[in-house]
């Protein structure tokens, strides 16, 4: 049986997104995107092990009235463009270190992109987590379309299609192509030393847990946000 508090859950949310702006607080339905993550991570988790990391006094806002502590404004060195996230999450490992005199055993990563993303889920991946073997876990789900299909083009700008493994003449490919996951960028848990070691979430082989791809929408672009929308009113519709 997993415990709660072996778990630190740390929420990425930096102010100044270009593609969509302000997308931490765009609104689906009638919650700001970071809502949804932060309500999945209290229905999963301790309070007390729940991080919120950005530079947004609106965000900051948002977890208040959610019932968060927010411990700190993250700096700015670690809010640019340039900043990488392994800076940020081990910049959270420091302040929880400094706090209670100990790291947690196990980092949950959730980003405010992945608002469909259940505390179902959290819970679930965490079980899965304690009874693996592995160091790290990632959520992924059954990609719509196979990286065999895909094309790429090389350094003399022609485009070649992408060898995922040689095949027999006259064999059917799609039928012979390796499973293939998409890491859905929901839920990422590695146990703390592992990265503090390492600086990565990943790792080299890490467990999957499996997705449904209601779940696994991850907003980058305007054209996701819309998609996003669109879902979460049929949803709505459906389970009203």
């Amino acid at each position: 049986m997993y415990k709660k508090k072996n778990f630190l859950a740390i929420i990425l949310a930096r102010a100044g997104s270009k593609r969509i702006p302000n997308k931490n607080l765009q609104l689906i339905g009638n919650k700001p995107m970071i809502q949804f993550t932060i309500e999945s991570a209290i229905y999963s988790l301790q309070k007390s092990n729940i991080i919120i990391s950005s530079n947004d006094i609106k965000v900051h806002n948002v977890a208040k009235k959610l019932g968060l502590n927010v411990p700190f404004i993250r700096p700015h060195n670690l809010s640019t463009e340039t900043a990488t996230t392994s800076s940020v999450i081990l910049h959270a490992i420091q302040w929880y270190k400094k706090q209670h005199g100990l790291i947690p055993d196990n980092l949950i990563l959730l980003q405010p992109t992945s608002p469909f993303r259940t505390a179902g889920d959290i819970k679930k991946s965490m079980r899965q987590f304690i009874t693996s073997k592995k160091k790290t876990l990632v959520s992924a789900c059954i990609p719509t379309q196979h990286p065999g299909d895909f094309l790429y083009q090389d350094n003399n700008k022609k485009f070649k299609r992408l060898k995922i493994i040689k095949l027999k003449k006259n064999f059917n490919k799609r039928k012979k192509y390796p499973k293939m996951y998409f890491i859905d960028g929901g839920i990422y848990i590695s146990k703390t030393t592992q990265f503090i070691e390492t600086h990565d979430m990943i790792g080299k082989d890490p467990d999957i847990f499996l997705t449904s791809q209601s779940h696994a929408i991850d907003i980058d672009t305007p054209f996701d946000l819309e998609l996003a929308r669109i879902m979460y009113k049929k949803l709505i519709k459906k389970f009203a």
